[in-house]
């Protein structure tokens, strides 16, 4: 057998930098101009998004909450998708039916957010699905599923018998075997449950009984073979299963007429493509050109084919540099542009796979501080998320990464048994077992038919926020005007209404589940009135059901004695009593220690009007001549506020000074939130009224009754008859801080078998590459931590630590 090894000089080297055009050899293959392309423009022109979210755990006990970080990535860029989409988070039964479904906002690429895990929740095995609106455009369903496990002391029988009968699948490589050509053989055996079975030895015999070729099955049942097919041999598979029944079947069909594609890698940056025919198909093709194609998410190369004269091999040896980064689906097309042969080939060149030390900073009693440094600087932000558990914990069983999830699951149509296993601790041998998987996997999740024929159409936006819909049921009054207040996080706004217009629709708007909007019309001098009107808020969910489920419980569970454990009392309920409830008001008169130069004459009284105009302290601020600026969530100082006087002493302009209640505070973060409502009356002056610090102004704010202050604080004002309240059954579900739950124990078997120590969804590597950490330690030394991750650049990360504290 001859091989004819193209481009090996100079040749090769321009080939594998790929420079400008295709080569042409005997012919040029017009198809891919007049057909592949303008279809590929069309089919991919819509950016594919992928989603992955970070589960704390994989199992929870029903009082737990389900804590995630959601990462979206843009395939084509392979960095963060960066536009601010809604994140729809559901769970589904083991029967794919959904049984709840929650909105979170992602912005920059991130997202977070919790469900809880209620009473409502039987033991068993449950799914998540995190999707957005745009993927409904497409007909491949890039929504992340990912199976988790709700413990309870019983849980649905199972039958962990294995069953010898044996689902056995011989697969081409490239998708067919033609006579009198070398063909690679993919090999995958499964058991009943749809999982591969290892360790199997196979033997390809003729109809004589002589041996052709032998293979073993991996870890996941699969293997490979090499032979030349005869279309007029019979050949047969035999196959011993575990009880020692031996297992024959047929091969697949061996074609008169085609052409063979096999892919291996010649070196650690070097892939060689060969292709072979036999005499009967080189005589009925003739000089027709062909052509590889390289391609991914709308990405194209390509390669021009011919046979050189009494050649029924070609082979081409690339560079990986010149290949696409990540998922290579290389497909053999005709002149007419119609796919012949189809492999899927990853290329872990130019991958960015981020690494990081992760060790112990301090300990202070039970304070525990970690240190992460990334091993190569990429200097860029890199956002993380981590799972804290205690060493040897049965919570932590995921199958999946972030990088399996983002660079080889949007390609695949068949089930990977355990595709994080391919990313994790990446080595030449786990790249050789992918590449058998991919092998075994046929060709790619596009259809040809579809790409050709059914390019998606744009039905679906990126669905920002939720949409608020009102009907007015009486005629505005002339000079009034609509006015909303949507409570924290959201500015209020005025309803811009026509004359005679009595219905308004305001779109991607942020509203929190709970939230109480409010609305009056506002009228001239500040005079208020309760519209009458009604209120609905689209936001997006439907319900919908999870098909083809691959169910596989974990053997784990079912084979440990729960009942040891406890888990019917794992969380400890709230044993709080609840007494009637006689409340007694009684009016005071409030001592005011007020600064000498301050009389109470000079106090603001706070009325309905000024709560109306100024619902927000502010907003108040802001009318009094202040710059303010609202960061929410974004450090320290959340909120900011100069005087706008111009100080000729100073290059910037001084902040006021604030007191709350005649207590000084030297931030402003107590007025993010901090309604007017509270507020009984006020001193503001830009002068500061000469009081000492006080150049940039002086600010003094006396709240109507004792108690939290802020966007806490725990003042109920009376219900206001000027304002018609709608408050929000649907909406964004509320991102709350992570706090442990009450386990009736934290240092038993139970609790370090499913019990949660910490998660941490907002880890920002910074430029330097280090980023910290701390948590509650629980009275335990040893912890796994498990990171996953994505920078700004697109860095990937994924991975497992020990630390011990002792």
């Amino acid at each position: 057998m001859k091989w004819h090894l193209l481009f090996r000089r100079k040749t090769f080297l321009f080939f594998a930098l790929w420079a400008v055009g295709a080569y042409m050899l005997l012919g040029q293959n017009l198809s891919v101009n007049a057909k592949i392309k303008p279809a590929f423009k069309d089919y991919f022109g819509l950016p594919r998004v992928s989603v992955f979210l970070h589960l704390n755990k994989s199992a929870f006990v029903k009082g737990e909450h389900i804590w995630f970080k959601g990462y979206l990535y843009n395939r084509l860029k392979q960095t963060p998708f960066k536009e601010p989409v809604n994140l729809y988070v559901g769970i589904y039964n083991s029967n794919g039916d959904q049984v709840t479904k929650e909105l979170f906002i992602s912005e920059e690429g991130f997202s977070k957010g919790q469900i809880l895990i209620d009473s409502t929740f039987a033991g068993g095995e449950y799914y998540i699905k995190a999707t957005t609106s745009w993927m409904r455009n497409f007909k491949e369903d890039d929504s992340f599923i990912q199976q988790f496990t709700v413990v309870d002391d019983q849980l649905p029988e199972t039958n962990d018998y294995q069953s010898p009968i044996l689902d056995i699948q011989l697969l081409p490589e490239g998708g067919h075997l033609v006579s009198g050509v070398q063909g690679t053989v993919g090999v995958k055996v499964l058991n009943r449950l749809g999982y591969g079975v290892q360790g199997l030895d196979g033997y390809i015999k003729n109809r004589l009984g002589d041996s052709i070729a032998s293979f073993r099955t991996n870890r996941f049942g699969l293997a490979k073979f090499q032979f030349i097919p005869d279309k007029n041999e019979d050949y047969y598979c035999y196959i011993k299963n575990s009880d020692g029944n031996e297992l024959s079947f047929t091969l697949p069909n061996i074609a008169d007429i085609g052409i063979v594609m096999s892919v291996k890698r010649v070196a650690q940056n070097r892939i060689m493509i060969l292709l072979g025919t036999n005499s009967f198909t080189k005589n009925k093709i003739g000089n027709k050109p062909y052509s590889l194609l390289f391609h991914r998410d709308g990405l194209l190369k390509n390669i021009e084919v011919n046979f050189p004269f009494g050649e029924s091999y070609i082979s081409y040896i690339l560079d990986s540099k010149g290949l696409h980064k990540g998922m290579n689906i290389i497909t053999l097309i005709d002149n007419e542009g119609r796919p012949i042969a189809e492999r899927l080939v990853f290329n872990s060149e130019g991958i960015k796979q981020g690494e990081l030390s992760v060790s112990l900073n301090t300990i202070k009693e039970d304070s525990v501080k970690i240190r992460l440094n990334e091993l190569v600087n990429t200097d860029s932000l890199q956002f993380l998320s981590a799972s804290v558990l205690p060493v040897g914990t049965q919570a932590y069983q995921h199958r999946k990464n972030i990088l399996n999830s983002f660079l080889l699951s949007p390609y695949v149509k068949g089930f990977i048994e355990h595709p994080s296993y391919y990313f994790t601790n990446m080595t030449m041998v786990k790249e050789e077992e992918l590449d058998l998987l991919l092998i075994t996997q046929g060709w790619s999740r596009y259809n040809w038919d579809n790409l050709f024929n059914n390019p998606p159409e744009k039905k679906y936006n990126f669905k920002t926020g939720v949409d608020l819909m009102g009907k007015l049921n009486f005629e505005l009054p002339k000079k009034y005007d609509l006015m909303l207040y949507p409570g924290k996080n959201t500015a209020s706004r005025m309803i811009d209404l026509k004359q005679g217009q009595d219905s308004f629709d305001i779109k991607n708007f942020y509203l929190e589940k709970g939230t109480e909007l409010k609305l009056t019309a506002l009228g001239p001098n500040g005079k208020l009135l309760r519209p009458n009107l009604y209120i609905r808020v689209d936001d997006g969910i439907t319900t919908d059901k999870i098909y083809d489920l691959r169910r596989k419980n974990h053997k784990l569970f079912y084979n440990m004695e729960l009942d040891d454990y406890r888990l019917e009392n794992f969380i400890t309920p709230d044993n709080t009593i609840a007494l009637e409830e006689v409340i007694v008001t009684e009016r005071k008169e409030r001592k005011r220690f007020t600064n000498p130069q301050i009389s109470e004459d000079k106090l603001t009284e706070v009325t309905t009007e000024t709560e109306a105009n100024f619902p927000q302290l502010l907003d108040l601020i802001r009318s009094n001549g202040f710059n303010v600026w609202e960061m929410p969530n974004t450090g320290y100082d959340r909120i900011r506020i100069t005087t706008k006087r111009v100080m000729s002493f100073s290059l910037t302009q001084p902040s006021p000074i604030l007191y709350v209640d005649d207590v000084y505070y030297s931030d402003f973060n107590i007025l993010q939130d901090f309604s007017t409502k509270k507020i009984a009356s006020y001193y503001i002056d830009r002068s500061g009224n000469g009081e000492p610090g006080g150049a940039g102004g002086i600010i003094r704010v006396y709240t109507r009754g004792d108690g939290d202050l802020g966007a806490a604080g725990s003042y109920e004002a009376i219900a206001d008859p000027n304002f018609f309240v709608h408050k929000l059954q649907n909406g964004f579900s509320p991102v709350k801080d992570f706090y442990v739950p009450k386990y009736a124990s934290v240092s038993d078997d139970s609790f370090r078998n499913f019990g949660t120590v910490h998660w941490e969804p907002n880890i920002s590597v910074n430029e330097s590459g280090k980023a910290y950490f701390g948590f509650n330690n629980l009275g335990w030394k040893e912890f796994e931590i498990f990171i996953e991750g994505m920078g700004a650049d697109g860095t990937l990360y994924s991975q497992r630590e020990l630390i011990s504290v002792r």
